[in-house]
C-alpha cells in the first residue's frame, strides 16, 4: 500500500506538537491535523508552564529536543521557582506565558519544519486486519499512513458547563468531536472525565492599589536546559484572597453548580479543585489565594488562578466582587467546566501503542491525565516509539522507566494502575526523586537517546561539553585530600576527627559560591554545575535510603494490612485514606496496585503496621 505519510498525528495540542516534532526528528514524513491553524500552540488553560513534578517532565521532553521548554522560554513574561528553599530535587521551575507569543512562537516553528500541517477534522481511524492504516476526514477524504497518534485532549464528546447551561464543545468556541468519539468508545473502555477553568477579568477593571505584586525572580534559572537568556520584559503578578462573603455566595449556589448540582457525575482532578470544591471541602478556611495572572504583553486579560469553577454567569459575576480587587471587576469570558472521553490507559501497551490496534497510538488527556506537561511528555514519547517501531530500530533497554525519569514512572503508572481520576504528576510518586531533577536531566536521559541525534548540533555539542566538564572536575578534585585542620584555612567546618576529605566529600561542606571553589581546587566552574554536584554529593546517602526502600517493599509485598485503621495512619493524605478505604487492599502488594499510591505511602503502611505489632507485644 502506497503511505501517504509515515506518521499522521490528529491533534495540535502539547502532545500532538510533542508527538509531531520527535516524529520529525526521525526524519519520518510527518502530519499534523487540526481543525484550525490557529489552535497550533493555543495554551487552553492557564497561561503557564511548569511547577513541582511538571516541570520534571517538561525538563525530560527538552534533552530529548522537545519544543515545550525552549517555546515556553521564547514567550515567558514572568518566572519564579517554586520550593527553592528546599532541596533542587523539589524545585518547580514556573514560567508565566504570553499567549499570544507562545502561539506564534510554535506555529512559526512547526511551519518552518518539514511537518506538514493540515487543516481538517479527523472523523474516523481506517484499521485493516486489526492495524491503523489512516484516517479519514472531513475535507481531504482519506489520508493513509503506517502510525497514526491520537491527541484529542478534552475533544472527544466534549461538553461545557455553566451552571445549568451546557453546550458541545471541546472548549469555549471550538466544537466537540463526535464521529471520532464513536471510534475510540467502538474499540475502548472509556471514563468521563472533568476539568475546569476560572473566568477571564478584564485587566482595566481591576483594582491592583491594594494587591500583594509578585515580582518575577531573576536567578537565571529557565525552563529549557539550553536557554541561556530571556530578554522579554517581566510583569508582576498580583496575589488576591477570597473571603467568607465569597463562601457564602458559593454555598448558597451550590444549586446552580453544574458539579454540585448532578449534572456532571464524572470525576475532576483531586489536586486542581474548583472553588465550590474547596468552600465544601475545606469550610474551615476564611479565604483561599487568587493569582492574577497577566495573559501577555498585549492582552487585555487576566487569569485568576485558583477560581476555576462551574457556576452560573451571574454568581460568577457576584462573588468575585467580594474579592479585594476585584469588586468592580468586569468578565471577559465566564469559568466553565468541561467534560470528556478518556480510555482506560491499561488498553496500551508500555510504548503507548494500542493493545488491540497495530500502530495505532495514544497520548495526552485521552489517556486519562491532567496539565500541559503530562501531554507533552506523553506526546514525546508516543512519538518516540512510533518512530522506533517505524525505522525497525533494535532498542534492548527502555529509555524511559521509573528508575531514570518522571516519564518512565508516569508511563508505569498509567498502563499498569489505571486512572480513577485525572492524572497529576507529583514527585511523591517517585521513588527515586533524589536522583530525578531537573538540574540532572541532561544526565539521566541524553546518554540513552543521543544515538537517536534528536537533538541540533548547537545542542547536542552543549550537552556533550557539559557532561565532560563535569567528568575532567570531578577526577580533578577527587585528587585532592584535605583535613579538617585545612578546610578550616578556607572557612569550612567539619568534624575534627583527623579524617582526610576527598574533593566529592568536601562537597557536602560547601555552598554554590564559585570563588571558593576556586580557591579550594584551583578550577573555574560555572554556578549552575556546582549547584548540580554539591546535591550529588549530598544526596548519595539517601540514594543508598532509596535503594533500602524500594528493596524492604519488595521484600514485604505480601505483608497482610487486615485490620489496620488507616484514619490512625497522620502521614497519610487525605487522598491515600479514601482510596485505602474504597479498595481494602489484602496486603502490600495489592495496595501497590492502587492508583495513585506513592511508594512513601507504602512505607508508612509497612512501618505502621509493624510498630504497632511491637506494641502489642
Amino acid at each position: 500500500m502506497k503511505h501517504d505519510f509515515d506518521i499522521i498525528v490528529v491533534g495540535a495540542g502539547h502532545a500532538g506538537i510533542e508527538a509531531a516534532n520527535i516524529c520529525n526528528n526521525f526524519g519520518l514524513k510527518t502530519a499534523l491535523i487540526s481543525n484550525s491553524k490557529e489552535d497550533i500552540g493555543q495554551m487552553s488553560c492557564n497561561p503557564s508552564i511548569g511547577g513541582v513534578g511538571k516541570t520534571h517532565i517538561a525538563r525530560e521532553v527538552d534533552i530529548m529536543g522537545g519544543l515545550i521548554c525552549k517555546i515556553g522560554d521564547l514567550s515567558s513574561i514572568h518566572y519564579r521557582v517554586l520550593n527553592l528553599s528546599k532541596g533542587p530535587a523539589v524545585w518547580g521551575i514556573r514560567a508565566q506565558i504570553d499567549r499570544s507569543l507562545y502561539k506564534n512562537n510554535m506555529f512559526n516553528f512547526i511551519s518552518k519544519s518539514n511537518i506538514e500541517i493540515i487543516e481538517d477534522e479527523v472523523v474516523d481511524i481506517i484499521t485493516k486486519n486489526s492495524k491503523a492504516i489512516g484516517v479519514k476526514t472531513l475535507k481531504n477524504k482519506d489520508i493513509y499512513s503506517r502510525s497514526t497518534i491520537l491527541t484529542t485532549g478534552t475533544f472527544l464528546n466534549g461538553k461545557i458547563y455553566f451552571g445549568n447551561e451546557s453546550m458541545e464543545a471541546g472548549r469555549i468556541n471550538n466544537k466537540s468531536s463526535k464521529k471520532l468519539a464513536l471510534f475510540v468508545k467502538k474499540n475502548f473502555q472509556t471514563m468521563r472525565l472533568k476539568t475546569g477553568t476560572p473566568p477571564r477579568i478584564y485587566k482595566k477593571s481591576i483594582d491592583y492599589s491594594n494587591l500583594s505584586p509578585q515580582p518575577s525572580e531573576n536567578n537565571n534559572i529557565f525552563l529549557s536546559f539550553f536557554t541561556k537568556q530571556n530578554r522579554n520584559k517581566m510583569i508582576d503578578c498580583y496575589i488576591t484572597k477570597t473571603n467568607n462573603k465569597t463562601h457564602k455566595i458559593i454555598r448558597d449556589n451550590l444549586d446552580k453548580s453544574a458539579m454540585y448540582s448532578g449534572i456532571i457525575k464524572s470525576q475532576g482532578v483531586r489536586y486542581c479543585p474548583s472553588i465550590e470544591d474547596k468552600v465544601v471541602k475545606f469550610g474551615d478556611r476564611n479565604g483561599h489565594n487568587v493569582f492574577l495572572e497577566p495573559e501577555g504583553y498585549d492582552s487585555e486579560l487576566v487569569y485568576p488562578n485558583g477560581i476555576s469553577n462551574s457556576l452560573d454567569k451571574k454568581t460568577q459575576e457576584k462573588f468575585l466582587k467580594t474579592i479585594p480587587g476585584l469588586e468592580k471587576s468586569e468578565i471577559a469570558q465566564y469559568g466553565y467546566a468541561v467534560e470528556y472521553d478518556a480510555v482506560d490507559p491499561r488498553s496500551l501497551n508500555k510504548n503507548f501503542e494500542s493493545k488491540e490496534i497495530e500502530n495505532f497510538f495514544l497520548a495526552g488527556q485521552i489517556n486519562g491525565t491532567t496539565g500541559y506537561e503530562e501531554a507533552a511528555g506523553q506526546g514525546m514519547y508516543a512519538g518516540l516509539h512510533a518512530a522506533i517501531k517505524i525505522k525497525k530500530i533494535k532498542n534492548k533497554e527502555e529509555i524511559f522507566n521509573r528508575t531514570n525519569s518522571y516519564i518512565g514512572v508516569m508511563i508505569d503508572d498509567l498502563t499498569k494502575l489505571g486512572v480513577t481520576e485525572p492524572y497529576r504528576m507529583f514527585t511523591s510518586r517517585s521513588e527515586h526523586r533524589l536522583k530525578q531533577r531537573t538540574d540532572n536531566a541532561y544526565e539521566r536521559i541524553f546518554p540513552q537517546t543521543k544515538k537517536f541525534k534528536l537533538l541540533n548540533d548547537k545542542d547536542q555539542k552543549s550537552v556533550n561539553k557539559i557532561i565532560a566538564s563535569e567528568k575532567n572536575i570531578l577526577k580533578k578534585i577527587n585528587q585532592i585530600r584535605l583535613s579538617p585542620n585545612q578546610l578550616e584555612k578556607f572557612g569550612i567546618k567539619s568534624k575534627l576527627d583527623g579524617k582526610m576529605r576527598t574533593g566529592f566529600e568536601m562537597l557536602k561542606l560547601i555552598n554554590d559560591d564559585t570563588n571558593l571553589f576556586k580557591k579550594i581546587f584551583g578550577i573555574k566552574i560555572d554556578k549552575k554545575l556546582l549547584t548540580k554536584i554539591i546535591f550529588d554529593s549530598r544526596y548519595e546517602v539517601f540514594y543508598e535510603r532509596e535503594e533500602r526502600a524500594k528493596e524492604l517493599l519488595l521484600k514485604n509485598q505480601n505483608f497482610k494490612l487486615k485490620g489496620l485503621s488507616y484514619k490512625s495512619i497522620p502521614s497519610l493524605s487525605k487522598e491515600i485514606i479514601e482510596k485505602l478505604e474504597k479498595y481494602k487492599p489484602e496486603n502490600l502488594d495489592d495496595a501497590s496496585k492502587i492508583s495513585g499510591m506513592t511508594p512513601s505511602a507504602l512505607l508508612q503502611l509497612l512501618s505502621y503496621k509493624k510498630n504497632k505489632a511491637r506494641n502489642v507485644r
